[in-house]
């Protein structure tokens, strides 16, 4: 009786061990991302950015992104292959582009499954651009909660 009772004694103060130390990993993880500023979990929502890349002869391409900064996995439900819809204004703000008028998506639905802090990246291309000053609009073609709409302004010389 005594043996069992040592072993499972045993069993406890290792399982006990064992959380108290990934408690203090978490802590000086969290800590180490503090001090160094990374990009980790900060707010506590979806955050989209759009940044212009490369602008040249008329044409230009931006990186459209979607952090996920809060604490738990995000869900992302897609009615079609289309991921992201924009539209392209002048500085008048005369509509003058819209993403999807000219193509065709798969009618499936796709549920993605965004981790904490993982980032989901677009690339956007738009060519054939006169001199002038722009505004586009980009948001994610999702169905249900959010929709991640960011905006920039640029001009093309």
């Amino acid at each position: 009786m005594l043996k069992y009772f040592t072993v499972g004694t045993m069993v406890l103060l290792m399982l006990s061990g064992c959380g108290e130390e990934n408690s203090s990993m978490n802590t000086n993880s969290n800590t180490s991302e503090q001090v160094s500023g990374s990009s980790g979990i900060v707010a506590g929502s979806m955050e989209p950015s759009l940044t212009l890349e490369t602008k040249e002869n008329g044409k230009v391409t931006f990186q459209y992104t979607i952090q996920n900064q809060t604490e738990q996995v995000q869900t992302i439900t897609f009615p079609s292959s289309q991921k992201y819809e924009y539209k392209l204004y002048n500085e008048k703000g005369a509509h003058l582009k819209t993403y999807s008028a000219d193509k065709s998506f798969v009618k499936q639905e796709e549920v993605l499954k965004v981790k904490q802090a993982e980032i989901l990246e677009y690339p956007i291309t738009i060519d054939q651009l006169s001199p002038g000053t722009y505004k586009l609009d980009v948001w994610l073609a999702t169905e249900g909660k959010g929709d991640y709409k960011t905006t920039i302004d640029f001009t093309i010389e």
